[in-house]
């Protein structure tokens, strides 16, 4: 009967190591496809670097990190509903993220834009809402440029 608890307790034993190894492997793979990432997204290919942190979020969704740059990477390529997302998940995830929080603002700003854009081809030309809307529309281009208001 001792071999018997003596046979278990090694199986046990043997059973705990290989998870605390394989924990170890995910941890270095994590790690591994997060440094390919950030070196794709450097290097300017952000499809790779997008497919990378997409399969790095498969694995630790609540890594804010990774939806920051997806935040970036969607914004940059025109996705800018996919950018807000990845933006407040980020900051669900980290409040005091300062960059996610700006972004967010710029991005917000982008889909003003846009929509202002829109509403140019459905608002009659003679209206005080276009007057409205061209001021507006020229205070978030100057704003999104970084341009002084002239007398300023």
């Amino acid at each position: 009967m001792s071999k018997l608890y003596i046979l278990f307790f090694i199986l046990l034993c043997a059973g705990c190591s290989s998870t605390k190894s394989t924990d170890i492997k995910n941890t270095i793979n994590l790690v591994e496809l997060e440094n390919k990432a950030e070196s794709a997204y450097m290097a300017g290919h952000l499809d790779m670097a997008e497919g990378l942190y997409r399969e790095l979020i498969k694995n630790k969704d609540n890594y804010a990190p990774a939806w920051f740059r997806l935040g970036n990477i969607y914004t940059r390529s025109g996705r800018l509903d996919a950018g807000v997302s990845a933006y407040q998940r980020c900051l669900q995830l980290e409040q005091q993220h300062t960059k996610a929080w700006y972004n967010l603002a710029i991005t917000r700003m982008r889909q003003s834009t846009d929509i202002l854009i829109e509403a140019q081809k459905h608002v009659d030309t003679n209206s005080a809402a276009k007057k409205q809307m061209d001021d507006l529309f020229l205070e978030l281009m100057r704003l999104q440029t970084g341009q002084v208001k002239a007398g300023s």
